[in-house]
């Protein structure tokens, strides 16, 4: 006989009660009203650096610098003879604009039934712009044309992008291998010492261009110091932004990363870094980007087409240093 408690217990709807799919009741996972936003890498190098705009495909950028000096010893009332004279040496710096574009399509029944409904097309603009800002500058990181056949990532191969420049056009003196450096803070060193004294009039308008990982270390390098002002402040604060040697920032540059395939040799992005002041590296601009929304109703889709025609150059290869072989340490 089942006394009157046991007949309650027994007649207790419980989760249990609707699980296995068959008996009904249970929701369906809830849903927020907006997608997750993965990040992507950010683009930090063509905000810092000198931007140029022109109608031209193909333009010029002059340049005007005095290598020399100036001052000679002068006679009173008698005018400097012709071999004392000096004049600015002038240069003219090229910028051969390259298309790009994309497209990224996307079904009626998408915008119909995605939790966003109409926002996300103001989603997808968004997070297309922001892609386009990442590849412009991975382009721009990354392009070598000695890429040959059969090398990957091909898009790479439409024009030299800074290492390719800083690799043909810098000073061996100003190549800085750091194979065998157990601290960052010497290569660092190594890297100010091997810059010409002119370029080094002002600190603070330099830049130590490096992979995440190197600024990251070095952080870990003065984590080290037993000083609250400094080595307290790196354990416990994000310093990144403020993150110096010699009063030289420290950038990372999330698109040094990875690896490529260059003429059939494997070059890993995270041993490159640079010191330069970033006005020396010029983005041309003959069509800066272009993000255009068009629907076929023929295929009941729309698209997202963005385009870019741009060129980036080193104004200036004397007034760089280039790193290889950074350690991961």
């Amino acid at each position: 006989m089942f006394n009157a408690q046991q007949w309650l217990s027994k007649a207790t709807l419980t989760g249990s009660d609707l699980s296995g799919g068959t008996n009904g009741g249970l929701l369906s996972p809830d849903q927020v009203k907006q997608f997750l936003r993965v990040a992507i890498e950010a683009s930090v190098l063509v905000s810092d650096c000198r931007q140029e705009t022109s109608n031209a495909t193909k333009f010029e950028v002059p340049r005007i610098s005095f290598g020399s000096r100036i001052l000679q010893p002068g006679t009173e009332a008698t005018r400097l003879v012709d071999a004392d004279r000096v004049k600015p040496a002038t240069g003219l710096v090229t910028l051969s604009t390259n298309l790009f574009k994309g497209e990224v399509p996307v079904s009626d029944e998408v915008f119909e039934d995605n939790i966003e409904k109409e926002g996300f097309a103001d989603t997808l603009m968004a997070m297309i712009a922001e892609a386009v800002g990442r590849d412009v500058e991975e382009l721009s990181v990354k392009s070598d044309t000695s890429r040959i056949a059969g090398d990957a990532e091909a898009a790479f191969d439409v024009f030299d992008g800074i290492i390719a420049q800083l690799q043909d056009n810098t000073p061996a003196a100003q190549k800085i291998d750091a194979t065998g450096e157990t601290k960052y803070a010497t290569i660092f060193s190594t890297m100010l010492e091997a810059m010409p004294a002119r370029y080094k009039r002002n600190y603070s308008q330099l830049r130590f261009y490096v992979p995440v990982l190197v600024q990251e270390g070095y952080q870990t390098e003065l984590e080290a110091r037993g000083t609250s002002n400094l080595g307290d402040t790196a354990v416990a604060d994000d310093i990144r932004t403020s993150l110096a040697y010699h009063g030289i920032k420290v950038v990372g540059v999330p698109l040094l990363s990875g690896t490529g395939t260059i003429n059939t040799v494997s070059t890993d992005y995270t041993t490159f870094g640079w010191l330069i002041d970033p006005t020396n590296i010029i983005y041309g601009w003959h069509r800066r980007v272009r993000l255009e929304r068009w629907r076929d109703p023929r295929e009941g889709a729309t698209s997202f087409i963005p385009s870019v025609r741009f060129d980036v150059k080193i104004a200036d290869p004397n007034a760089a240093i280039l790193v290889s072989s950074l350690p991961n340490l």
